[in-house]
């Protein structure tokens, strides 16, 4: 009788989270999106904002498994023989997603991207942890909406991290203009969302590489028909996120892409492409030994080198 064999591996549902995000958000809330593309007075709509805030959540419950995966693999799996610099990271798996991102992106060239993803975890707050909003409209003649505010109602309070990020007078944060009431989330939103998670996940990928940041692709639908542009006859793709990110932005109408442009505060592309770090082998030396450096590429810098933030081994 042969023997049996086992496996260890890592229950992780980082790219299962994001993936259902993104087809939540392509699936559900783009059609309404769509539907409504001529009208956008509110720039909200019943039937829009449910699927955002549910693929905010998982957006960001994604984002979280993956970088525990980082941790583990970096400072927490027991490496033969033991790495130097352990622990690297100066958070634990168990610290919040604000906590996280705080550390990682402590670079002064990355304040504001550390800023907007810190933004995505407010908004998640508001979502996850309820808190009821008193709402006003103003109609015009028509009937189309003249404005509408909201203020949180009694007995519920913002977290300071909240506080820190919202606009004096508006229930909006500050860089993004995210809106903190639930219902007011539309398909716009959610793609400013998933280009600034896009941007992030590229540098962290791109800083810490295979495997150990390393998202993989995509099992995608073209649904519904048209959503992505040049997609040929296939009924299902395999696309990486960056691609996935690159069909949200491109189905919103040209006034839309233009206001998300404004927020982002940069061009959408510099938040889709990713820019993968290259070893000195790659960058310079004979083709024969940059082909033979990508085949068989140096493990990455931070498995050996002392971490480059203040206060490492914190």
């Amino acid at each position: 009788m042969e023997r049996g064999h086992t496996q260890d591996y890592i229950s992780n549902l980082s790219m299962d989270l994001i993936g259902h995000a993104l087809e939540t958000g392509q699936y559900k809330a783009f059609p309404v999106y769509q539907r409504n593309i001529e009208r956008r007075e509110p720039p909200f709509a019943h039937g829009e904002y449910a699927p955002c805030a549910i693929a905010i959540l998982l957006l960001t419950s994604g984002l979280d498994y993956h970088l525990a995966r980082l941790k583990y693999l970096r400072d927490l799996y027991r490496h033969s023989p033991p790495l130097p610099h352990t622990p690297y990271f100066n958070w634990k798996i168990g610290d919040s997603l604000f906590s996280k991102v705080s550390k990682l992106l402590w670079k002064r060239t990355e304040r504001r991207l550390r800023e907007q993803v810190i933004e995505l975890t407010v908004v998640r707050d508001s979502v996850a942890h309820p808190k009821l909003y008193l709402v006003k409209q103003t109609w015009k003649a028509d009937d189309t909406v003249a404005e509408h505010r909201a203020r949180i109602s009694e007995g519920a309070e913002h977290r300071a991290k909240t506080v820190e990020r919202k606009l004096k007078r508006s229930e909006k944060t500050r860089s993004l203009h995210l809106p903190l009431v639930p219902t007011w989330l539309s398909y716009v939103d959610l793609v400013v969302c998933v280009l600034v998670l896009t941007r992030f996940i590229n540098l962290i990928e791109g800083r810490y590489g295979n495997p150990y940041a390393w998202t993989g692709s995509f099992s995608v639908r073209n649904v519904p028909a048209g959503f992505f542009s040049d997609w040929g006859h296939v009924s299902r793709k395999s696309i990486d996120l960056s691609a996935w990110a690159r069909g949200f932005f491109n189905s919103l109408a040209t006034g839309d892409q233009e206001a998300v442009h404004k927020r982002l505060g940069a061009d959408a592309s510099h938040y889709i492409d990713q820019k993968p770090a290259m070893s000195r082998q790659i960058r310079h030396g004979s083709i024969a030994r940059i082909l033979k450096a990508m085949r068989n590429p140096p493990p990455p810098e931070f498995m050996r080198k002392a971490p480059p933030w203040p206060n490492a081994g914190v």
